[in-house]
């Protein structure tokens, strides 16, 4: 997700917010940096290390809720710095901070939020290799608009097993689109999907 945005600040002068639920901010800059995406020749992405906004958030509460200070924060960050994306790496970390009393109800309460931001969002979700679900509650593949899924697979080579991603649009609302799942390369930083 960081590479959209970043793209589209370099490319586009759009403004981007990437929330890194776990990873510090220094780590994720020198991973990206390590990739060619500098955020410093992209000017319009902002870097948020939700470590200081757990702080932040925590001050006012004691036991804080996590998705009510989030929607405040973001809605603050979108007056600040006018985001037109916005990237929350994971959604699963973000639920291991956040119990639910209603999952399904609080949850499309939060998404209804995002919305109301009027900003490209992606959601990160973790899945394990065996899991059918997109996502952990199962609901938010219902909520959301557009689901890319990032595939990895074991294939064998000669004597040897390689691992190889593919992706694949599984839904898109609104928009006939192909179901198939095609071949992505990383090769020093640039993604290319080979669909032929």
């Amino acid at each position: 997700m960081y590479r959209i945005l970043f793209h589209e600040a370099k490319e586009h002068g759009a403004s981007g917010l990437y929330l890194s639920m776990e990873q510090s901010r220094t780590s994720l800059i020198s991973q990206m940096t390590s990739l060619g995406m500098d955020p410093g020749y992209a000017k319009g992405v902002h870097i948020i290390d939700v470590r200081a906004l757990r702080r932040e958030i925590e001050e006012v509460r004691e036991q804080p809720r996590w998705l009510l200070g989030l929607r405040r924060q973001l809605a603050r960050y979108k007056e600040e710095m006018g985001c037109d994306l916005i990237a929350l790496d994971s959604l699963d970390a973000l639920y291991a901070l956040a119990p639910f009393e209603s999952p399904r109800n609080e949850i499309f309460q939060f998404f209804e939020e995002l919305r109301d931001l009027n900003a490209t969002t992606f959601l990160v979700s973790e899945m394990g290799r065996d899991v059918t679900a997109f996502a952990h509650f199962g609901v938010e593949e219902f909520l959301a608009d557009t689901i890319i899924h990032l595939r990895m697979r074991e294939v064998d080579v000669g004597m040897s097993t390689s691992v190889r991603r593919y992706l694949g649009v599984v839904k898109m609302r609104g928009v006939e689109h192909d179901l198939d799942y095609y071949p992505l390369l990383v090769e020093r930083g640039v993604f290319e999907i080979v669909s032929e």
